[in-house]
């Protein structure tokens, strides 16, 4: 999942020095990928086992 986030973050960058005028875009994409990176950590930490339990 790294790599799709990384990938979007690449055409976002792609985007900015291609189009300049579609920077929204871009941006929106960048965004998009942070909300991704995050839900995907919340996701994976509030629902592993081993993180609730002391060891």
């Amino acid at each position: 999942m790294e790599f799709l986030q990384l990938l979007l973050v690449l055409i976002a960058m792609i985007i900015i020095i291609a189009k300049p005028q579609k920077e929204k875009l871009a941006f929106g994409l960048v965004v998009v990928s942070w909300l991704f990176m995050a839900y995907l950590y919340i996701g994976h930490k509030s629902g592993a086992l081993l993180t609730t339990i002391n060891l």
